[in-house]
């Protein structure tokens, strides 16, 4: 006798919530606040790593990569760039929307 599985390909994406008039919204401005004032300290957190500088003081070492490492790295280094970037992004559109506030 052979086990049979049935694998459904259909989508069930999670449907969001229907807004209703009964949809409660809080209004906290003091902890969007506190959120922002703690992703600030994050990024600066993030920025006084001393990563970076131990990365380049790795490099120029003496038989310290072979040419897959190299990519390894050299790969590693473009895709925090590129996260660097989209934050960058996204921190410029997020200002941007807030400023729109208001203004309509």
């Amino acid at each position: 006798m052979k086990d049979e599985v049935t694998i459904s390909t259909a989508a069930t994406p999670a449907a969001p919530a229907p807004a209703t008039a009964m949809t409660r919204v809080t209004h906290d401005l003091k902890g969007l606040t506190r959120d922002v004032e703690a992703l600030r300290g994050d990024l600066r957190a993030l920025a006084d790593t001393p990563h970076l500088e131990e990365l380049l003081r790795l490099i120029p070492r003496p038989g310290w990569t072979t040419p897959a490492e190299l990519e390894l790295v050299r790969s590693g280094v473009a895709q925090l760039s590129s996260q660097v970037k989209l934050l960058r992004v996204a921190q410029d559109d997020l200002l941007r929307g807030a400023q729109m506030v208001g203004r309509t």
